[in-house]
């Protein structure tokens, strides 16, 4: 079992994206709901294989505070990942 501390890493995946956006405004992403889902059309597979992201509930995206920001920035400028390589 987790502890509570490796739960605290979690944050609803909209407010890492408003973070993040936030963060990297020379990337041109803007915060908001539509905004993260459209940047998951494309970034889902390769944010879930490095496990930056979770759905909970079968309803919501999560994000971890740590990995989705460093595979987010890959993702947009670039880099390619390749089998199971985390970042």
């Amino acid at each position: 079992m987790q502890s509570q501390a490796s739960h605290s890493q979690w944050v609803v995946g909209a407010k890492a994206w408003a973070d993040f956006a936030s963060s990297h405004v020379e990337l041109g992403y803007r915060p908001g709901h539509m905004n993260f889902h459209n940047f998951l059309r494309n970034a889902r597979a390769t944010l879930l294989r490095h496990d930056a992201i979770r759905r909970a509930k079968n309803r919501y995206w999560i994000a971890h505070t740590e990995r989705f920001p460093e595979v987010a920035f890959a993702i947009s400028t670039g880099q390619q990942f390749s089998g199971d390589e985390k970042c």
